[in-house]
């Protein structure tokens, strides 16, 4: 009797591929699943439903450790909705697979997180790592306990991760500092807005800043770069007279990059009048950014398909805990530009999953 190995061997992929493709599982390229289904049709090969089924009687305990969203700091309900549908798919496969939030701007309730996560006795672990110094802990944990884990959305090196999960964010920074100087004078300044501290635990953003200025550096490229920093923009009317006050007393600032989430919160704080002659770029797509988006205050924005970390993150380390089937060390997800004319085609796996709740 043909099995799922033989067919695998015969492909030259691994069990796990062939699985997906009997199950219509995606994440297989369309010659991969051409070639695999032309050798099941030619081995007549069937499912083997019971043994299929004794197979999901082995049940696997997959935790993901996250940071929560609210109307303030939507960019996370993003990966968390990849998850959710993720869930949905390996669930009939026996992986269950739970969440534990955490302040992304506390590193105690990020290990307070964690140390509710550790008490379940996951088989496996993907999580953000914002938080340097309590990431070593919970990893000095995970390795004592022999947990594979995988990060997803910020990288940091350094650690036995199985893979990572995310965009590359040097190279997203050198992507807005190109945007940037095609939609800018040789001669105009630019200006980078930062709207929390501690970047030097917040590493998805920080390398954004080193990617951007790297990219004018190794082009010889003479742009005066200005900087302010904002702590998570909670004195609006400070920050809005000091933003302000900034751009009337530097007018030769026409670029604005906003290396977060957060650049439809920092374009509601500029005057029309200087909002007018910027140039601005942020990352991520969220309803308020899209919304500005679409109203012509945001020039680009930089999609890093976070609603797809959330999902391969969790099919990923699935797969690794039935197959054994170890991921790419690294994962990347693509960076988009968006516009305010292609927006509206850019979403789609997210709003077929939202579509079908």
């Amino acid at each position: 009797m043909t099995t799922i190995k033989d067919i695998a061997r015969e492909a030259n992929v691994s069990t796990g591929t062939v699985d997906r493709v009997l199950h219509k599982r995606g994440g297989v390229s369309p010659k991969t699943e051409e070639k695999i289904k032309k050798i099941l049709k030619q081995k007549n090969f069937k499912i083997n439903l019971i043994a299929s089924s004794l197979a999901m009687k082995k049940h696997h305990s997959l935790a993901m450790l996250i940071p929560a969203f609210d109307d303030d700091n939507l960019f996370w309900k993003s990966p968390y909705s990849g998850i959710q549908k993720a869930k949905q798919e390996v669930s009939a496969y026996g992986v269950e697979t739970s969440t534990f939030l955490f302040d992304q701007f506390d590193p105690k309730s990020y290990k307070d997180a964690f140390d509710r996560l550790i008490k379940t006795s996951p088989d496996a672990v993907a999580l953000v790592p914002i938080f340097i110094k309590e990431t070593h802990e919970i990893v000095a944990e995970l390795n004592e306990r022999e947990i594979p884990f995988l990060f997803f959305n910020v990288n940091i090196e350094g650690f036995n991760n199985i893979s990572y999960v995310g965009q590359k964010s040097l190279a997203a920074g050198a992507l807005s500092a190109q945007l940037l100087e095609l939609c800018t004078d040789a001669d105009d300044e630019l200006l980078i807005v930062q709207t929390r501290k501690n970047l030097e635990n917040y590493r998805a953003i920080s390398q954004r800043v080193v990617g951007f200025e790297d990219y004018f550096e190794k082009k010889k490229a003479k742009r005066n770069i200005h900087h302010i920093e904002f702590n998570n923009l909670i004195d609006l009317a400070k920050t809005k007279f000091k933003i302000n006050t900034y751009l009337k007393e530097n007018k030769a600032i026409k670029g604005l990059l906003v290396p977060s989430s957060r650049i439809s919160n920092v374009t509601s704080l500029i005057e029309d009048e200087y909002l007018a002659r910027l140039r601005l770029i942020g990352f991520d797509t969220t309803p308020q950014n899209v919304d500005s988006l679409k109203k012509g205050k945001i020039t680009f924005l930089i999609s890093q398909k976070s609603f797809n970390q959330g999902y391969k993150s969790v099919i990923s380390m699935s797969n690794y805990l039935i197959y054994k089937e170890k991921p790419s060390q690294e994962l990347a997800t693509p960076l988009e530009i968006i516009t305010k004319e292609n927006v509206a085609f850019c979403q789609f796996d997210k709003r077929r999953y939202f579509n079908e709740q």
